[in-house]
């Protein structure tokens, strides 16, 4: 029995030894394998080598699978793992929260101008002329204005104003408006003047109108010396049409032509006054109306002024106003302006430098440009008076 397996293991070990040399000596027609020879005979020669130790052992040996040149990888099928999802808290946002607002403290003396009541600024009075200017102020602080609260005067020209008036004889709540009014005299030399004023209260503390605490004013132009004032002599002059004579003061809708001095009289420009000369030219197609007025010595430096414009409702009106002097018995043109209903007046200025020294009359004349057509003319202070 021993020889018997002695014999098999050699006989294996011959065999091997053929295949080996069988190997070597083929040539190969197969493509190269990426895995080394060696690799493999060592493979078989182990598993003879086993085979045969199991032999001489008595064990019967066991078939074993056929590892080929090119083992098959086996890959096992990756398991798909599904991850458990994480639960993400978000961090908060911030919220910002506003500060509270702290409430803004209220002055207790806080005052808003409202506006002039009467003498807007650049008014032209008469020298020594009185002025009783007023203005409008609102009370926007938080205290009342008492009988203790004044007017005083804070810079520029006083105009022979006192230094101080009382405000109020009553109260003035935070919210309320009250009308101011100092009384004042235009000083006697042409020229603007201006004064300005503020508010004094109760314990002597000054203050003017938000913001800034500026002061308000009264500003107002002194007329040159008036040698000559036409509405003052107007009941005195001639008047006349084209054809006929006229008399002064006639009914406002008199068709032949009016001349009379009026007050509150609303012309073109939306504001009022008082002491115009209105001169209505008759009503016909260039209808004429025209003043002749005293002699008078024309001085150095003498000026024809006024302001020229038409009475509303003036709609379509359109007229000529005319200056005239006449010496000798002869009347010669000085100026004409034409005046259409254009919501504004005309300021004019003659310079009678070419008259200084002599006697003369001046006359005042309007014409419609057409036919009538609401054309009352108004002069406003018409003068003569120096520079």
């Amino acid at each position: 029995m021993f020889q018997s397996k002695k014999f098999l293991v050699i006989s294996f070990v011959f065999i091997l030894f053929l295949i080996l040399l069988a190997a070597c000596n083929l040539p190969s027609n197969q493509p190269q394998v990426t895995e080394e020879p060696n690799l493999v005979y060592t493979a078989a020669a182990q598993t003879v080598a086993a085979q045969l130790t199991q032999a001489i052992s008595g064990q019967v040996p066991t078939q074993q699978p056929t590892q080929g040149t090119n083992p098959t990888a086996t890959q096992q099928a990756p398991t798909a793992t599904q991850a458990v999802p994480t639960a993400t808290t978000a961090a908060p946002t911030a919220t910002s929260v506003p500060p509270t607002a702290t409430p803004t403290q209220v002055p207790c003396n806080l005052m808003e101008f409202v506006k002039d009541v009467n003498y807007p600024d650049d008014t032209e009075v008469q020298p020594g002329t009185t002025i009783d200017k007023t203005w409008r102020l609102k009370n926007i602080g938080s205290c009342s204005w008492s009988s203790s609260y004044s007017l005083v005067f804070d810079s520029g020209d006083a105009m022979s104003a006192p230094a101080s008036v009382q405000m109020t004889n009553g109260q003035v709540p935070p919210g309320s408006t009250v009308d101011v009014t100092v009384r004042m005299k235009a000083p006697d030399g042409a020229g603007t003047y201006q004064g300005n004023w503020k508010v004094r209260d109760g314990s002597g503390n000054v203050f003017g109108y938000a913001p800034n605490n500026k002061a308000f004013w009264v500003k107002v132009k002194v007329a040159a010396v008036v040698n000559y004032s036409f509405i003052g002599q107007a009941s005195n002059a001639e008047w006349r049409n084209g054809t006929t004579l006229l008399p002064y003061g006639d009914s406002d809708n008199d068709a032949p032509g009016v001349a009379v001095v009026l007050d509150g009289a609303k012309l073109e420009n939306d504001k009022t006054y008082d002491d115009v000369l209105a001169t209505y030219p008759e009503r016909i197609d260039n209808g004429t109306i025209s003043g002749l007025f005293g002699k008078i010595v024309v001085k150095n430096n003498d000026h024809f002024r006024a302001e020229i414009g038409l009475r509303t409702p003036c709609t379509n009106g359109k007229v000529k106003f005319q200056l005239y002097y006449r010496k000798s018995g002869v009347l010669t043109l000085l100026k004409e302006w034409v005046k259409s209903c254009d919501g504004s007046l005309l300021s004019v200025d003659v310079d009678l430098d070419s008259l200084e020294g002599q006697e003369v009359n001046f006359m005042l004349a309007v014409t419609t440009e057409g036919a009538w057509d609401n054309d009352k003319a108004i002069w406003v202070n018409p003068r003569i008076q120096e520079g």
